[in-house]
């Protein structure tokens, strides 16, 4: 679904009309924290999450998490609740699974580190430690309130920041920004600060760290097609996120096809972007990648990237605590 406009603005009458509903979202979420007895892991859960719905960069922010425990040498799992896929309390085993049984941030993780599936969070947790996990990086989740977090990051799109600052339907909020904010431990900024996060969070006096860090495409890749015309598609939670950056690396967007998040891509959408895109090469993103047959992979270019922090010393300060 894609997001309504008035999400983003200050002043709306449907805004205003859809207010009361929110107030009855808003407390169904804190209603369901203060009934819940969460499950305590034995060991660390980093929990990598947000405050409104649609893509932030969660998924890469858990990967470059994920790779500066790699580099403390610290085994761990990625947690995914799996979005509408047929297979739970499964750890993802790439030579027989696709992303359609276990869903395509799933494969994305999988690539990287081993990679539990389940909806149900704390047994998902048991299941990571059970096989071997030291830690859990817990890809989403914020607003469950099943599984005890060591160290929970809030993602926030610079661009997008916190929108109108309602919660659904009225905004793109899923709780209340402040009282969210409570269960926080650190903010990571993703990009450009646009919207003026750090604004907000100083005007309210929001004491947390705040990391700040974007995507970098692939630079051999931007360098191979720096200047030339291409055609873009994505289905991610801001496909024009995607657009944008290919644009400002250089590359000459010329066209571009949009698709809901978690799409699954028939032949013929397929066969629609091919004849869109005509001679031009067909740029995808590596999330939108696992979703393709190889024999449809062979007609694109998956542009790959990684997040980057602008001060990668703050992470190991801000998560020196959680495994001492």
């Amino acid at each position: 679904m894609k997001a309504p406009a008035f999400w983003y603005r200050q002043k709306s009458v449907w805004a205003g009309l859809l207010k009361p509903i929110s107030f009855v979202y808003a407390y169904s979420v804190a209603r369901r924290f203060k009934k819940a007895t969460p499950y305590q892991s034995d060991v660390p859960v980093i929990c990598v999450g947000n405050l409104t719905v649609g893509g932030t960069g969660k998924t890469p922010v858990c990967l470059a998490i994920g790779q500066f425990l790699k580099q403390k040498g610290i085994s761990f799992f990625y947690l995914n609740h799996g979005y509408k896929t047929k297979e739970k309390n499964v750890i993802v085993q790439l030579e027989k699974q696709s992303a359609l049984d276990v869903g395509d941030e799933a494969i994305l993780l999988a690539l990287h580190a081993p990679t539990v599936v389940d909806n149900k969070r704390a047994r998902g947790a048991q299941k990571a430690v059970k096989n071997g996990a030291k830690a859990i990086i817990m890809d989403d989740g914020f607003q469950n309130p099943s599984l005890v977090k060591s160290f929970s990051f809030v993602v926030v799109d610079g661009k997008k920041g916190f929108g109108n600052e309602l919660v659904l339907p009225a905004g793109p909020l899923r709780e209340p920004v402040l009282s969210g904010l409570k269960r926080a431990d650190a903010i990571i900024i993703v990009g450009e600060d646009v919207w003026g996060v750090d604004f907000y969070l100083k005007r309210h006096q929001v004491d947390l760290p705040i990391l700040k860090g974007r995507f970098v495409l692939n630079p051999e890749i931007v360098k191979a097609l720096k200047g030339r015309d291409v055609f873009a598609f994505a289905g991610i939670g801001m496909p024009e996120k995607f657009f944008e950056a290919l644009q400002n690396a250089g590359l000459n967007v010329k066209g571009t096809q949009n698709f809901p998040d978690h799409y699954f891509y028939t032949n013929f959408d397929i066969d629609e972007i091919v004849r869109k895109a005509g001679s031009l090469p067909i740029l995808t993103t590596t999330k939108d990648a696992v979703k393709l047959s190889a024999r449809v992979r062979k007609k694109v270019i998956v542009m790959d990237g990684q997040f980057i922090f602008d001060k990668p010393t703050q992470l190991e300060q801000v998560l020196k605590g959680v495994f001492e």
